[in-house]
């Protein structure tokens, strides 16, 4: 099957999970032939960070001057179509442009990877980010949803029905994030990690609150990996709850990423809604043990190997820091079991579930392995 993957996800992002997903399946894709998908049209000229890292994607040749963007544009345009694919796959909903380049493809799929902005409009005063979602979503043959908790609200939010839609969850590297890493030289001796955006949903705030009521060992800090540095209104918020000299902010890379996870008391995510949440199988694969808020998509996620707290709970959530953070045996036992559960999330599995699919919607039949 010839598969042309849009390149709208590596324009908006120079390095992130979405784009990150679609390197690894066009890695997998390639580097395991019986998967049956062969990718066409590399994207152009783009600055995306995983594309670079992983060797794939097409420069414009040197010579071109001011009409390189021209050229780009035009090489942009022409990519996907020598060879002509079987399927088009696009990865983001910014452009409706896209569905008109493509509208003669013989299949279309989209992924959808989560409906928040539609179930929390009040979170995006500025409009929907998400864009011309629901054209895409009307326009595809297949919506590939990356949890349950997805495809029931899409299918809830858009009346999207059930047959369009195949669930497929996304993996984890596990030669990057690994147990054992060597620590960040900035990482304190012990500490309890937050990874990612703080605001809004992802509610760093209750964490914060949390630590602040725990009674930890003045020795283990607060760890904030990315999202920025903190705003005058988070140094505010620590200052007032007294743990602004037990808070440090890091940004690190995936490599020292996994070393932040391994080396950690515990990896908390609190984030109120989710369309997946791969940082928890990033931080299971690295052998953390892992606290979630009790919501459905991260019970998908971490089943029976993390522990879960009322989201938005500060105190039901500092009890767990403190039974976790002064018991070595129950991290041990949720350090097995992260490990355990990370295993069964891989982006092999991924790439073989979606060659399933992009088959399914062909009407070609194919053998699982």
């Amino acid at each position: 099957m010839k598969v042309y993957i849009d390149d709208q996800i590596f324009f908006m992002q120079r390095r992130g999970g979405i784009s990150r997903y679609f390197v690894e399946m066009m890695l997998a894709f390639r580097a395991n032939p019986a998967i049956g998908v062969t990718i066409t049209g590399l994207p152009v000229d783009r600055s995306n960070l995983h594309l670079k890292d992983a060797g794939l994607g097409r420069r414009v040749p040197r010579g071109f001057g001011r009409f390189r963007s021209r050229a780009v544009t035009l090489m942009q345009d022409q990519s996907w179509k020598y060879p002509i694919p079987d399927v088009v796959h696009h990865t983001q909903y910014y452009d409706p442009n896209y569905l008109q380049r493509h509208k003669n493809v013989a299949k279309r799929v989209v992924t959808v990877y989560d409906m928040i902005p539609e179930i929390h409009p009040e979170l995006f005063p500025h409009g929907n980010p998400h864009g011309f979602k629901q054209e895409f979503v009307a326009a595809a043959d297949l919506v590939i949803c990356i949890s349950e908790v997805t495809k029931q609200h899409l299918m809830w939010i858009y009346g999207t029905p059930a047959n369009k839609i195949v669930v497929i969850p996304l993996g984890v590297d596990m030669s990057v994030f690994k147990p054992d890493e060597e620590p960040h030289e900035g990482l304190p001796s012990r500490y309890v990690l937050f990874v990612g955006q703080r605001g809004g949903y992802k509610d760093f705030s209750t964490l914060a609150r949390a630590f602040a009521l725990a009674d930890l060992p003045q020795e283990i800090k607060l760890v904030a990996v990315g999202g920025g540095n903190f705003t005058a209104t988070e140094h505010s918020e620590l200052h007032e709850i007294g743990i602004s000299q037990r808070t440090v902010h890091l940004n690190l890379g995936d490599a020292e990423l996994a070393g932040a996870y391994g080396n950690a008391d515990c990896f908390v995510f609190p984030s109120t809604i989710e369309g997946f949440g791969l940082p928890t199988l990033e931080a299971m694969a690295s052998g953390c043990p892992t606290i979630l808020a009790d919501i459905d998509t991260h019970r998908e996620v971490g089943a029976a190997a993390a522990g879960y707290f009322a989201p938005r709970d500060s105190g039901e959530l500092a009890q767990l820091l403190v039974d976790l953070t002064s018991n070595q045996e129950l991290r041990l036992r949720m350090r097995r079991e992260g490990l355990s559960r990370a295993a069964s999330f891989t982006w092999n599995e991924t790439a073989w579930k979606t060659g399933l699919a992009y088959a399914d919607v062909l009407g070609r039949r194919r053998r699982d392995r």
